[in-house]
């Protein structure tokens, strides 16, 4: 087990600390929300350091750079470690959905494949053609053989989610195991959590079977595979109480009342995002360590997400009350 020492990190930490100045912060999303134009919208993305001299068009490509040359950077800075690779695992799996759906369409699926990824594209491209999985974490490649069987049984591109999905979770719980950290250990149960939760809403609304819910539920997180089953066999009462007694309680409250009518899940879904969010208030006051690198790779992909969401909302053309509702809570 890898134990990080907090000494390790001085200069990676006050150059993080430097950095997060300049990430946008809720004051300029709103800005963007509220601009005139796409190109004042995005004019304040590239004052942010992201997509300069590139057009507004390109800005998904631009936002995809920006977290790539993050997740470079922290590697470089944390001397190699895989730790990062937690946030990458994500990445991995999507670029593994793409490559098994579009071979039972006989399709091409690098249009749908990043390169944010722990792998490159070429090189899982070329380990998925020779079905040998040898640079993936190897409980994403088993997942991927299991799915790749699966789909050929079953004709169902579900279960390829299913699979992944898991095995994502799976990943991240697996190496975050292998650091005698109790932050990114508490960080990744975090997730796996709210990935939970969100399922036992969503499946439980459109009263799927019970042994689809344990098909998908992933162990890992501070709530116990078995108390979530529980509940979901009770029905939405007790998923809804489960939730409420759970140490997410009071972030996901907001949103009992509409969940409980059958009403959107938009509130509730932002409201887990936020979730994660408050799971790092504790380590943004380390001053130096291994923390305030994972708490700044956090805002970064927050960051992404938020501005991906504007400037696609705005060149759909959606109304501003309706994109700051889609807005999350800023890291910066």
């Amino acid at each position: 087990m890898v134990k990080f020492k907090d000494t390790d990190f001085l200069h990676a930490s006050s150059r993080v600390r430097s950095m997060g100045k300049f990430m946008l912060t809720s004051r300029q999303l709103n800005a963007m929300v509220e601009a005139h134009s796409i190109d004042e919208c995005y004019k304040i993305v590239n004052d942010a350091g992201i997509g300069v001299g590139t057009d507004p068009a390109d800005y998904e490509q631009a936002l995809k750079q920006s977290l790539l040359d993050t997740y470079s950077l922290l590697e470089e800075l944390s001397g190699g470690t895989d730790v990062f690779h937690i946030f990458r695992y994500e990445h991995d799996g999507l670029n593994l959905k793409s490559l098994i759906k579009a071979q039972a369409l006989d399709k091409d699926p690098s249009s749908a494949m990043t390169e944010l990824g722990t792998v490159p594209v070429a090189v899982v491209k070329e380990e998925f053609r020779r079905k040998k999985f040898e640079k993936l974490h190897p409980v994403l490649a088993q997942a991927a053989e299991e799915a790749l069987e699966a789909l050929a049984k079953t004709n169902d591109p579900q279960v390829v989610d299913i699979l992944l999905d898991k095995a994502v979770l799976a990943a991240m719980s697996g190496t975050a195991a292998n650091y005698n950290s109790k932050f990114i250990r508490g960080l990744v149960a975090a997730k796996i959590d709210i990935a939970n939760i969100r399922c036992l809403v969503r499946i439980r609304r459109i009263d799927g079977a019970n042994d689809f819910f344990k098909r998908v539920v992933a162990s890992g997180g501070t709530i116990s595979t078995e108390v979530l089953s529980e509940a979901y066999a009770k029905g939405m009462d007790a998923v809804l109480g489960l939730i409420e007694a759970s140490s997410y309680g009071a972030m996901l409250e907001p949103a009992m009342a509409s969940l409980r009518a059958g009403g959107s899940l938009t509130l509730f879904e932002k409201l887990c995002d936020n979730a994660l969010v408050r799971a790092l208030d504790e380590a943004r006051l380390i001053p130096f360590g291994i923390e305030p690198l994972v708490v700044y790779l956090s805002a970064k992909e927050n960051e992404v997400k938020a501005a991906r969401i504007v400037m696609a909302s705005r060149m759909a053309g959606v109304g501003p009350e309706q994109i700051k509702e889609r807005l999350r809570e800023s890291y910066a």
